[in-house]
């Protein structure tokens, strides 16, 4: 079991904003559904200023959840997002697994409960015949290990979930944040009620991507040019690979780079560009256009 105690939150550098991400639920490994919100997650964090490290699917399943939570943990990231297993039915372990990960009472939480209870109620006066009691099963949602915070949903009845336990990071800390696994329901938290969390894990930070596209594919001709151009600036992430944009197959540069530091970010990858854009012509390329985003 890993002890939970007070921390303060301290900001960190943009080395340290790491992230991991897990999606929870039976029906993501039989192929009952796809998974579309880890795709999702990992472009958010990453606009956000995040580093995403290691994204995995886990059954749902207790042992399962424990340990992989647990290396999970001892990886020292300093968030860890989850999604699915949040709801009403007994398979819906996400929370639990969590606390018992950490050996934490389970206790109903009275602004969660309410946010559930507000729920049913709304949905009570728009459904013909629908009850907005509150049975064991929706109480279920309001159950959250002793020292987390629930998180609103917007769009949905279970809330999510904010845990901090300590860890190796230079913070000192890991942040788990449970998420539905309801795409529309996990994008709201996400980008409203979710952001006072992220601002004091990874920062929302500023995020660019510039895409050089070319008039011809071979990667094996520009690849020293590009091993070049990332060591000159390890700060911008440098790929090349093929893309079936709307004219066809194209090999495309990529340049990507995220900090705190908006006017320096800019510059930088200004710098990147430019050199990028000089040494593919030597190499007899044409940059049919720059996509920016």
């Amino acid at each position: 079991m890993i002890a939970v105690s007070d921390m303060e939150h301290t900001h960190v550098d943009d080395a340290q904003r790491t992230v991991e991400i897990f999606a929870i639920g039976n029906e993501l490994l039989v192929g009952q559904v796809q998974d579309t919100n880890t795709h999702w997650l990992i472009r958010a964090v990453t606009v956000a200023g995040g580093q995403v490290r290691r994204a995995g699917i886990l059954r749902d399943d207790y042992t399962h959840i424990c340990a992989e939570i647990t290396a999970a943990v001892q990886r020292a990231p300093r968030l860890i997002l989850t999604t699915g297993g949040l709801g009403p039915t007994d398979d819906d372990l996400t929370i639990s697994a969590i606390g018992r990960t950490f050996g934490l009472e389970m206790r109903e939480h009275p602004q969660a409960l309410e946010w559930v209870r507000e729920r049913y109620a709304y949905l009570a006066t728009i459904r013909p015949n629908f009850s907005a009691e509150l049975n064991a099963a929706r109480r279920k949602m309001a159950l959250f290990p002793v020292g987390a915070r629930p998180i609103y949903n917007p769009s949905g009845a279970a809330p999510a979930m904010a845990l901090d336990v300590p860890s190796a990071h230079p913070a000192g800390v890991t942040t788990i944040v449970s998420l539905p696994g309801v795409p529309s329901e996990m994008k709201a938290i996400f980008t409203t009620s979710l952001r006072p969390v992220l601002e004091q894990t990874i920062g929302l930070a500023c995020y660019l991507e510039h895409v050089l596209v070319l008039d011809k594919g071979d990667e094996s001709r520009i690849a020293e040019l590009l091993g070049q151009l990332q060591a000159r600036h390890p700060t911008v992430y440098v790929k090349s690979r093929g893309q079936c944009l709307e004219d066809g197959l194209r090999l495309t540069v990529v340049l990507s780079i995220g900090g705190k530091d908006a006017a320096h970010i800019r510059q930088e990858l200004a710098l990147a560009e430019q050199e990028a854009m000089e040494g593919l012509r030597q190499l007899g390329y044409t940059i049919l256009r720059v996509v920016e985003s």
